[in-house]
């Protein structure tokens, strides 16, 4: 089971890394660091210049799990994940296209979040998860470490995660 890893972060080695890191540990994964590629923002005339847009596409179409990883802002993810998933209704605008949108269906996705507060963000949780339901995608699991103090990662919460990504 191929298991690709979407992350994005301001800060390559921080909280949202480690949590990679720790999850790494127990599984082989893909990591795409989404901040380093060129996506351009999603526009209706379905116009884009010639960007990394298709063959990240191509990469998640190719995984059997999908990892969303990202700190919460502001109750949101990065810019970078909303602008890919902005990106992503070009699939389902562009009729040749319409098969791709498709073929999420029944893959299973994770998020992998960091912050300061105590659990995860209930906006930034929905966000995720309306976005997994409209495209037919099994929202299987979430992992949150609390950084308030640094980072703070539960390892029963750990084995519970690797259990669900293990499936």
């Amino acid at each position: 089971m191929k298991k690709l890893v979407l992350f994005s972060s301001a800060n390559k080695q921080g909280n949202t890394a480690k949590l990679i890191e720790q999850v790494a540990k127990h599984h082989q994964l893909d990591v795409i660091d989404i901040d380093s590629l060129q996506i351009s923002p999603y526009n209706y005339q379905n116009e884009y210049p010639e960007d990394d847009f298709y063959a990240l596409v191509e990469r998640i179409l190719a995984a059997d799990k999908l990892i969303f990883a990202s700190p919460v802002y502001w109750h949101a993810p990065t810019a970078p994940i909303k602008q890919l998933i902005d990106r992503i209704t070009e699939l389902t605008d562009v009729p040749t296209l319409k098969p791709k949108a498709r073929a999420f269906a029944n893959k299973k996705a994770f998020v992998l979040a960091t912050s300061a507060s105590d659990e995860l963000c209930p906006i930034f949780d929905g966000f995720f998860a309306k976005v997994f339901n409209y495209f037919d995608i099994q929202y299987t699991a979430k992992l949150h470490a609390s950084c308030r103090d640094g980072f703070s990662l539960d390892n029963t919460v750990l084995a519970q995660f690797n259990v669900a990504l293990n499936k």
